[in-house]
């Protein structure tokens, strides 16, 4: 269902200009069933001079068109004087900044990007209408307003020369009364004249308050309004009756911590005989305030009697709060956002230093919170993230925040705490209240969260450590199987810097060429010959010692460093295996582990078959050991992906097969052609006979589903007996050889070769 958006679309008038434009149909049609008035030109020129006679409220605008393109459109639009306030926001598939900045150069005031998203076109409209109107009405106002003071300037004018000129004419008569009698009746004219210029001037001013247009009010110095018009009542709630019973007064109206300031403002207009305009409250009868705008002039050039102009500012700031609160807010969730919380935690930490309290940081990170969002989309992530905020406010005290910093990180600053036990239970609540399965858009959604703890005083003193370490603690969350919570320690400080460190120096490995490739012989059962070498990644920086990949794969996938990595790896792995082919090794595998991010990338499949093309390698001596999550993130771009690596010839097999959460079903739909035993089952055949059974069960299965099987860690000779009295015809382990470098696997393989040909 499309929101309807605010008022400010009714009667409203949309010219779309696109040279085809059964293109905008749709959304033509949603603006229409919002109550606007959808005109249509299908180039520059029509656009022009349509314009000229709808006048448009809004012009949405295509960049591309025949003629004179958009950009041209709308300089010439803003070039014309009647039309140039009309606002034009562009319509464009064009992605390159550029263009953008050019658009706003000609006077655009948004872009909306093809194809549509009516929700965001919408917004986008009714903000601008919003800001049309705002703006219109504010022009009008100040327009009535300047014209109402230069008018009543115009009448002190008036009035003073009149008085002046009274005054001149007493003097005179006064002076000249002996021989002035013929001058007498000119004298009585002139009073007259002056007399009638006041009776306009006076009929003027009250056409004025009878217009109603801002609210006007006359004033004693004693407090009483002796009139006013029914724009000032209505503003505050009152009757002409009300007024006439004396129960309106000045110090009535205005709230008790204004009488500063109304004397203030009584001694400036009795030395000056105006008030300058100025903002204030009012008090409304039902007592609510109202922010006003006022200004006042004593009349007649006395001090008996004052008149006061009133402009209601509600709207105004109203705009200015929610300007203020979006600036402060998350727009998805209405959660306070990351300035918002620096300012709440800055404060509560003042609070807990001057009363000798602590307070706790909890950060909150969302587990997989992507693989939602990629396989159902952001509608449904953006759904699952409201209800988060939803769940997790229920989880704290009054006085406690809970914000977003954005993507999947919420963040809980719970001060005057006393001991962290009492953190550990809001914790364990916020773990539990997501634990309970989310219904967004009509799916049902499992999450659970990692969450960091950090405490005043004793892991930071100010907002930007607690942050941090709090944010160290969730990452140790992560790694201790997600879905629980840790506190920070010295010994997780530590390890940050460690980490960071090792960050900083990943990013140069390759660089630098400290990698390498260590090779492990993959050996037939039966005769032991070496048919594959699974290639493994070493790190080797100077002056230490080569580290294996596992101490640094999940930093290198957390920070896509993976991805040039894992080129690399398969690169220099294929050019290895042509080279034993050169040696005559030309039956020989290569097997190469694949992480999640790399086969998920754009354009995966060109990189493959870049790389054997450039290897010269046959597709079918190439081995991608994959993980059975990978397998779980199925979806028809996955399976595609895999029927296409599987159709080049490329072999795949299921990496630490056991240790995941594969069934039957995806074994059967996957074209997959190894499974590969974990060495954890393997190590325990003999001794444990859960792992005995288990490691039966799953040969036994792999023949059902005519797979190949091939054990990892195998270490002793009766490993080998009951893997080959089971049917397991190959292995690998340090049984027959570690993990070594591509010229002592070169050894191995010309040792193997001259035990044949013995």
């Amino acid at each position: 269902m499309i929101h309807r958006p605010a008022s400010a679309l009714q009667g409203q008038t949309i010219m779309m200009v696109d040279d085809t434009p059964a293109n905008l149909g749709v959304l033509a049609h949603v603006l229409e069933e919002h109550g606007l008035t959808v005109v249509v030109a299908q180039d520059g020129e029509e656009a022009l001079a349509r314009a000229e006679r709808v006048r448009p409220n809004l012009i949405l605008l295509d960049v591309m068109m025949p003629g004179i393109d958009g950009f041209a459109t709308c300089r010439r639009l803003k070039a014309h004087a009647q039309l140039r306030d009309i606002p034009v926001i562009f319509m464009t598939a064009l992605a390159e900044n550029s263009d953008k900045v050019r658009g706003f150069e000609v006077g655009g005031v948004d872009y909306v990007t093809k194809p549509f998203q009516i929700e965001e076109v919408l917004a986008r409209i009714n903000t601008h209408l919003t800001l049309c109107q705002v703006q219109r009405r504010l022009t009008e106002q100040n327009e009535k307003l300047q014209k109402e003071v230069a008018l009543r300037r115009q009448i002190e004018t008036h009035l003073q020369t009149a008085y002046d000129q009274l005054e001149e004419r007493v003097a005179q008569r006064t002076d000249e009364l002996a021989r002035a009698n013929a001058q007498l009746t000119a004298e009585i004219n002139e009073r007259m004249r002056a007399e009638n210029s006041l009776r306009k001037s006076e009929a003027r001013i009250r056409r004025l308050v009878d217009a109603n247009i801002i609210g006007i009010y006359f004033w004693t110095p004693d407090g009483a309004l002796t009139e006013a018009n029914d724009a000032f009542l209505n503003l505050l709630g009152y009757t002409q009756q009300e007024l006439r019973d004396g129960k309106v007064r000045i110090e009535q109206i205005s709230p008790p911590e204004y009488a500063t300031l109304f004397k203030r403002e009584e001694e400036e207009i009795r030395r000056t005989g105006s008030l300058q305009p100025f903002e204030k409250e009012y008090l409304h009868k039902d007592g609510r305030r109202v922010p006003v705008l006022v200004g006042a002039v004593f009349l007649n050039g006395g001090q008996d009697e004052g008149v006061a102009f009133v402009l209601d500012l509600s709207q105004h700031k109203e705009a200015e709060e929610r300007i203020r609160y979006m600036a402060d807010h998350d727009a998805l969730t209405g959660l306070p956002n990351r300035a918002l919380l620096q300012d709440r935690l800055q404060q509560a930490l003042a609070h807990a230093h001057r009363s000798r309290t602590d307070v706790a940081v909890l950060f909150i990170d969302l587990d997989y919170f992507k693989h939602i969002n990629d396989s159902l989309g952001h509608q449904v992530g953006d759904s699952l993230l409201r209800s988060v905020a939803t769940r997790l406010q229920q989880c704290v005290r009054e006085g406690d925040s809970v914000a977003r910093l954005g993507g999947d990180e919420f963040v809980l600053t719970l001060p005057l705490i006393t001991d962290s036990a009492d953190v550990a239970l809001v914790a364990q609540k916020a773990l539990n209240a997501l634990d309970a399965p989310f219904h967004c858009d009509g799916h049902e959604l499992h999450v659970s969260a990692s969450i960091g703890i950090s405490m005043y005083p004793d892991d930071g003193h100010d907002v930007e450590t607690l942050m941090r370490t709090a944010d160290t603690a969730m990452y140790h969350a992560k790694e201790n199987g997600r879905g629980n919570y840790q506190f920070f320690t010295s010994a997780l400080n530590r390890a940050a810097q460690r980490r960071l460190a090792m960050s900083n120096s990943l990013r140069h490995a390759l660089a630098r060429n400290e990698f390498t490739l260590f090779y492990q012989p993959q050996v037939e059962l039966e005769s032991g010959t070496i048919f594959s070498a699974e290639a493994l990644l070493r790190w080797r920086q100077p002056g230490q010692t080569p580290i294996t990949c596992s101490e640094f794969v999940t930093l290198a996938e957390e920070t896509g460093l993976i991805l040039p990595i894992g080129e690399w790896v398969l690169r220099e792995a294929c050019l290895q295996l042509k080279r034993w082919h050169e040696l005559g090794y030309t039956n020989l595998v290569i097997a190469v582990n694949l992480s999640a991010r790399q086969f998920f990338q754009p354009n995966f499949l060109g990189t493959i078959r870049n790389i054997l093309d450039d290897s010269g390698i046959p597709a079918s001596c190439l081995d991608l050991e994959i993980t059975e999550s990978m397998l779980m993130q199925r979806s028809e771009d996955n399976v595609a992906t895999l029927q296409r690596l599987s159709g080049m010839g490329i072999k795949l097999s299921i990496d630490d097969f056991g240790t995941g959460y594969s069934s039957l079903a995806y074994l059967q739909r996957f074209p997959v052609d190894a499974l590969k035993i974990d060495r954890s089952f393997i190590s325990g055949i003999g001794q444990d006979s859960n792992d005995t059974a288990l490691v039966t069960a799953i040969i036994s299965m792999a023949h059902s589903l005519r797979l190949k099987v091939l054990a990892e860690g195998v270490e002793t000779p009766e490993q080998i007996t009951f893997l080959r009295s089971h049917g397991c015809l190959s292995a690998q382990g340090y049984f027959y050889s570690e993990a070594v470098s591509a010229e002592a696997f070169t050894k191995l393989l010309r040792q193997q070769q001259r035990t044949v040909d013995a």
